[in-house]
């Protein structure tokens, strides 16, 4: 019987193989893997190898080349200058230089105060007659460096009030409900949040509402003038200091109209007087004395330009 052999199940010898070494741990190849190649031509090969490679052969090659060039860089050490050794400084972390920005922000901004008299007018609610406003705002308009809030600005009075300096005097002139109002921001700056800000002058005109008769003592004084009439909540009342010893209190009983006491001529002139006499005791200028003479002179041009 013939033995039938299949050609794909016989052994291939790879030619790629025959120059590797054994990895088996010097195991030998097995004998359907060794090349054709006589053993003595590899040994004659890894001979060579190992001689180029050998440790002593590199050391005579290449020991002058070495010891001329340490020369050489010895030469240069010893005539190169002496410089000073600078140490760079410690890199500042991200978040001490976050910190000195939040010290940076944390500064109080310098303080700049407006070196005038806060002198300030406060017209009260208009409709249905109550007030109508006018008298106000022509004091207003004639009094220098004045300022004319209405009674619900009371936030923007304060912050007005704040902008003058301390030392300068403040007056509030206020009619009806402007004129609780002022009665109202005196009793705000009368605690220490505040510095117990001090009033020299509230002028009230027929105040009505629920904060208008015990004035604080911050105020040093306070004109009134109040109406009789006979219908609540249209008419002023009298007003009463807190302590007679920090508050002169004048109060004045008025024959006219709610809505018309703020137009009366009388009632205009003692308030110009009043508010003279509050900024001539803090040695300001005669303002009072100011616009009249202003006045006169404008007549007299007036005059001269209709002869002309």
């Amino acid at each position: 019987m013939t033995k039938v052999t299949d050609k794909a199940l016989t052994p291939k010898i790879n030619s790629n193989l025959q120059n590797l070494k054994s990895f088996r741990g010097g195991k030998p190849v097995p004998t359907s893997l060794k090349p054709d190649v006589p053993q003595t031509d590899i040994t004659e090969q890894a001979k060579m190898l190992n001689a180029e490679a050998s440790p002593e052969t590199k050391k005579s090659d290449t020991s002058a080349e070495v010891a001329s060039k340490a020369t050489s860089v010895a030469k240069a050490l010893a005539k190169a200058p002496v410089l000073p050794i600078i140490v760079p400084g410690k890199p500042k972390d991200i978040s001490d230089k976050l910190n000195d920005k939040k010290i940076e922000d944390k500064k109080p901004a310098p303080l700049h105060f407006i070196k005038k008299p806060a002198v300030i007018f406060i017209e009260g609610f208009s409709a249905f007659g109550i007030s109508n406003g006018d008298g106000i705002s022509e004091m207003a308009e004639n009094m220098p460096d004045a300022k004319k809030f209405s009674w619900e600005e009371h936030d923007k009075i304060l912050a007005e009030i704040k902008k003058h300096a301390p030392d300068q005097p403040v007056v509030l002139v206020g009619h009806s409900f402007g004129g609780d109002t002022a009665i109202e921001v005196a009793n705000e700056l009368n605690s220490v949040k505040n510095g117990f800000r001090g009033i020299d002058l509230i002028v009230s005109i027929d105040a009505v509402g629920m904060n208008k008769t015990i004035i604080p003592m911050n105020v040093k004084r306070n004109l009134n003038f109040f109406g009789e009439g006979i219908l609540p909540f249209v008419h002023g009342d009298p007003t009463v200091a807190r302590n007679t010893k920090y508050t002169d209190v004048i109060n004045e009983l008025r024959s006219d109209m709610h809505s018309k006491m703020e137009d009366n001529p009388e009632v205009q002139f003692q308030i110009f007087e009043a508010i003279n006499e509050t900024l001539g005791k803090q040695g300001k200028e005669d303002i009072f004395i100011e616009i009249t003479e202003t006045n006169q002179i404008r007549d007299i041009l007036e005059a001269l330009k209709d002869n002309s």
